[in-house]
């Protein structure tokens, strides 16, 4: 049995690693015919090993101009048009320019870790931050990012303008992006970034001087708030059990607040409602706007210590 599982791991390796070799020489082999030697395979994401690819190429002259293009395995040439490549070189070459301008600011005003996306057709930026967020520095930092784009984005007219920060786990710095991020990746969330997302902001850059919108705006990802809340969650649900012997059902999701101290940036606190459990509530899944009370409680990013304050 033992021997069939690594096999067949084995053999997934090596498929996944041969479809990335042909979406590399293949997308490489084609865009040279079109393209006599100007751009080179940077990357290859293969979402599906089977049945795609995406490909990231870059300029072999100007390094700060990338694209992606979609590699389909099973279609002739890899489902590749060079109308549609034209396109893609084209709204590189509009938007790599901004975004590597306004790199080169962030990194003179000290923002190391980042990477920048532009799109100048829906005046959108987004910023890449690589960075742990769970401290006082943090709060500083964003503001100071904040500030920047802000006037970047007056400078260039670009008014209202839609600015999106993802605070990305650092242990991942390089490993999906290299350069410029491509504008085609603003509103899409696969598997690897909200994998890796801490946390995100969004803000409207039509006033240049709303420092504190930035900020105000912070949450945690999806998936990693869901996580540190159902360890609280259970965290609390055992302090109850224990405290007022007795069983109750403590609410997830409804009616369920979270604040982020944006001072510290070291903690979030949860305020949950609650009910005695119930065959009631085990047949609802919860306690239907019933409560007998709401819990809170503290938890803390850096050691994962959770401190709870009954009301």
């Amino acid at each position: 049995m033992r021997n069939t599982v690594f096999y067949l791991l084995a053999l997934s390796f090596i498929i996944f690693a041969c479809g990335g070799d042909q979406a590399s020489s293949g997308t490489e082999a084609i865009l040279n015919g079109w393209f006599p030697q100007q751009f080179k395979v940077e990357a290859v994401d293969q979402q599906a090993s089977d049945t795609l690819s995406l490909v990231t190429v870059q300029s072999k002259t100007d390094p700060a101009l990338a694209f992606t293009l979609d590699y389909f395995p099973q279609k002739k040439d890899g489902g590749l048009d060079k109308k549609m490549v034209e396109a893609a070189i084209t709204a590189a070459k509009l938007n790599a320019k901004p975004a590597q301008s306004l790199l080169s600011v962030l990194k003179k005003n000290g923002i190391e870790n980042a990477l920048v996306g532009t799109n100048l057709q829906k005046d959108e930026v987004l910023i890449q931050l690589y960075v742990e967020p769970f401290n006082s520095v943090f709060n500083g930092k964003m503001k100071q990012i904040q500030k920047l784009t802000s006037e970047w984005a007056a400078q260039r007219k670009m008014a209202p303008c839609k600015f999106t920060l993802l605070v990305i786990d650092p242990k991942v710095w390089g490993q999906k992006f290299t350069g410029l991020i491509d504008a085609r990746f603003f509103d899409r969330k696969d598997d690897w970034t909200n994998q890796n997302t801490i946390a995100e902001a969004s803000a409207d850059l039509a006033d240049p001087g709303s420092a504190e919108f930035l900020p105000g705006s912070l949450r945690l990802s999806d998936n990693r708030e869901l996580e540190i809340r159902k360890k609280v969650n259970a965290e609390v649900t055992d302090f109850l059990r224990t405290s007022q012997k007795a069983d109750f059902h403590v609410e997830l999701s409804a009616m369920v607040n979270s604040t982020w101290d944006l001072r510290s940036m070291d903690k979030v606190r949860y305020d949950f409602p609650y009910c005695q459990k119930t065959e009631e509530t085990d047949r609802n899944g919860g306690c239907m706007g019933r409560f007998d009370g709401r819990i809170s409680c503290e938890y803390f990013f850096n050691t994962g210590e959770m401190e709870v304050d009954i009301r």
